[in-house]
């Protein structure tokens, strides 16, 4: 029987909101959570954030790729060939073809927000993609900072301005840890203890994503 490979794009029309952080760690803990499992993290974004952090990593998992919007198909079929379990595609920071493409092709869209008026309202283009291919998405509160309440204001307006588009529990907190784990070519789950916050954020995510 052959595999089912899911994919998974990361994306939102709005730099700063941590897609290539989210995209590495749902990557490399597809590949933890699931023992020999064939995971692929396509770059479709010019800035090279996740080639760059390849780069960087002394490990060949998870398969990290650099691909142009335009042969995003060709490079599932590829995934899909191979028997890979998860593709995981991280998208640029801005509204085109790129973002279009990886919604349509995605089994689920994960939707980075960072607490604040800039990020819900940025949300609107990724939303209309995803009511025009009928695909899947949740959102993601992502570098919310321990001290203050916005990031529950922020869920309210979202659940008010997009129903139907869940919020996940789990919101990524604002850490110094993921950025030096980023440098370091890890990812978190890989660099911290495994009782910190910031692994159990990373791992609570992923199954969040797993159930949708």
């Amino acid at each position: 029987m052959s595999r089912i490979t899911r994919v998974i794009a990361v994306a939102t029309q709005k730099g700063g909101a941590g897609k290539s952080t989210i995209a590495i760690h749902l990557a490399v803990q597809a590949m933890q959570a699931r023992k020999g499992a064939l995971v692929i993290l396509l770059d479709l974004d010019p800035q090279g954030s996740v080639a760059g952090w390849a780069a960087r990593r002394d490990l060949a998992d998870p398969v990290v790729l650099q691909a142009m919007p335009g042969n995003l198909e060709a490079y599932l079929a590829q995934a899909r060939k191979d028997g890979a379990d998860f593709v995981v595609i991280d998208t640029p920071p801005h509204a085109g073809a790129t973002i279009d493409a990886a919604v349509r092709a995605a089994d689920l869209v994960v939707i980075p927000i960072r607490p604040g008026p800039f990020d819900i309202d940025a949300a609107g283009g990724t939303v209309e993609i995803l009511k025009q291919s009928g695909k899947p998405g949740i959102f993601v509160l992502s570098q919310v900072t321990p001290a203050g309440p916005e990031g529950d204001d922020t869920e309210a307006v979202l659940k008010d301005l997009y129903p139907g588009i869940p919020v996940a529990e789990v919101r990524l907190g604002q850490r110094k840890a993921f950025m030096k784990a980023l440098i370091s070519g890890q990812a978190i789950t890989e660099f911290d203890r495994p009782s910190s916050k910031a692994v159990g954020e990373i791992k609570a995510l992923f199954r969040a994503v797993a159930k949708v």
